[in-house]
């Protein structure tokens, strides 16, 4: 198994790819949680938080603790 890799060794075209997943997760998986009657639970809103923290740093050129 590999070890971890740091962002700041990511090309800007795997970032991209990791940023496409991540909308794809949130328009397929959290979208349509959220629909539902059960809504989000307390994982769902941990995981939306890590997302967002990872768009955000990135965003803003900030790199990822490995």
């Amino acid at each position: 198994m590999s070890s971890p890799v740091g962002s700041h060794q990511l090309t800007d075209k795997e970032k991209r790819v990791i940023l496409d997943a991540i909308a794809f997760l949130e328009h397929y998986y959290f979208n349509a949680k959220m629909q539902q009657e059960s809504g989000l639970n307390k994982t769902d809103y941990e995981k939306l938080a890590l997302i967002n923290s990872i768009k955000a740093k990135w965003a803003l050129g900030i790199e990822l603790d490995s």
